[in-house]
């Protein structure tokens, strides 16, 4: 169901990277979007790219392998999100 409403909105191919994590969260305002970058930021994890795939979604490439810290936090904090690790 939520692949659903995610490949609806935005038709986009999220590949693997072999060095870098990413998610893909969704975001409502840019104060939310802000608050997003700095969770992750606080976590001590590099940005390295952003793409705003569509007005609700944001993608961040992170400069770590494993994005499961960073979803759990961004969780905490009520965001909808999707990830996927670096590949080995």
């Amino acid at each position: 169901m939520i692949r659903g409403k995610v490949s609806k909105e935005f038709n986009i191919e999220v590949k693997a990277d072999t060095n870098h994590a990413q998610i893909l969260i969704e975001v409502n305002s840019s104060e939310n979007y802000e608050e997003a970058r700095k969770i992750i930021e606080f976590l001590g994890i590099h940005i390295t790219e952003t793409k705003h795939l569509s007005s609700n979604w944001v993608l961040y490439k992170l400069d770590v392998k494993d994005m499961r810290d960073v979803a759990l936090k961004l969780t905490e904090h009520g965001f909808f999100i999707k990830g996927i690790n670096a590949l080995p």
